[in-house]
């Protein structure tokens, strides 16, 4: 069999977007995974190279970006074909608010993902940390978003950070009680304090709300008080501890009151955490971190 870095058989043009599914068949066996692209798609070295270390290619369900891995027959590989084409974050022009050993707070702009997508890791502010890190001289630098945030949100998100020679501590943060102080601008009045307390649903694809007499559901509370009211909605404030971000934008919609703005990558949705509050779970310092306001969050801008 060929095993130059050369595709070994014409395949169909690249699709600009689009997941492509392939499974490892026989004469395949030991080709590199840029091989095995190339082979498939007719892509050359360089470019198939670049989307797999995009983070658009997963063998079963584990993302690799290492393009000189060996695939094996049978294994199910999936491409998503748009993932070298979103262009990188410049680490240098990441906004970080606290750092210390163990975890780094940044103040994420709208429409830009906190970390990887299904679709790629390109272009997420984990992948610029991971790259800032390597920098640095951090052997095989980890990065873990505490909490999820809206690629179309902004604010402060938490990320811990590690090299290969540590083990792992983001379970420690992810258990921690913190205090996140949301900006949101909601469609309609809200000129007095709301509440809505409907459970929520962890699935595979993400959380939900609860149908009546659904099991297994989370209790989920939260309360949005008015900063001002405009003619192009109404400034609100949220406090969360442990919830998830997403019951925010579920429980605003559950009021009839969504927020503003549109979800997913290079969107803006008018939602904004402003500022952290934790006591950090190795050191045991305090640590309060607040985002600059973005201008649709100043009360005077409704």
């Amino acid at each position: 069999m060929n095993r130059s870095d050369e595709p070994t058989q014409p395949g169909p043009a690249v699709h600009a977007a689009g997941r492509v599914r392939v499974r490892v068949i026989s004469m395949e066996d030991g080709m590199t995974l840029r091989q095995l692209l190339g082979r498939r798609l007719g892509m050359a070295v360089g470019p198939a190279s670049d989307l797999i270390r995009a983070g658009g290619v997963y063998i079963g369900s584990v993302r690799t970006c290492i393009p000189t891995l060996r695939v094996r027959e049978g294994e199910r590989v999936t491409i998503y074909c748009s993932a070298a084409s979103v262009p990188p974050i410049d680490p240098g022009s990441l906004v970080v608010v606290h750092r210390d050993a163990h975890c780094v707070v940044v103040d994420k702009p709208h429409g830009v993902p906190a970390a990887a997508t299904r679709e790629g890791s390109r272009g997420a502010v984990s992948h610029a940390l991971v790259q800032m890190l390597a920098r640095e001289g951090v052997l095989r630098p980890y990065v873990g978003l505490v909490h999820a945030l809206d690629p179309a949100a902004a604010g402060l998100a938490l990320f811990t950070i590690r090299g290969q020679d540590t083990s792992s501590f983001l379970a420690r943060f992810s258990e921690l009680d913190i205090l996140r102080v949301y900006r949101a601008r909601l469609s309609g009045h809200v000129d007095l304090d709301m509440s809505c307390e409907t459970p929520l649903v962890k699935t595979p694809a993400g959380v939900r709300l609860a149908r009546p007499g659904e099991s297994e559901v989370v209790a989920a509370r939260t309360e949005f008080r008015p900063l001002a009211v405009g003619d192009g909605g109404s400034l609100v404030e949220v406090e969360l501890r442990r919830g998830p971000t997403e019951q925010i934008s579920l429980h605003a919609e559950a009021l009839q009151r969504p927020i503003c703005g549109r979800t997913g990558a290079g969107e803006l949705l008018e939602l904004a955490c402003v500022r952290l509050a934790f006591t950090h779970p190795i050191t045991g310092a305090a640590v309060d971190v607040r985002a600059a306001l973005p201008e649709w969050a100043e009360p005077g801008a409704n």
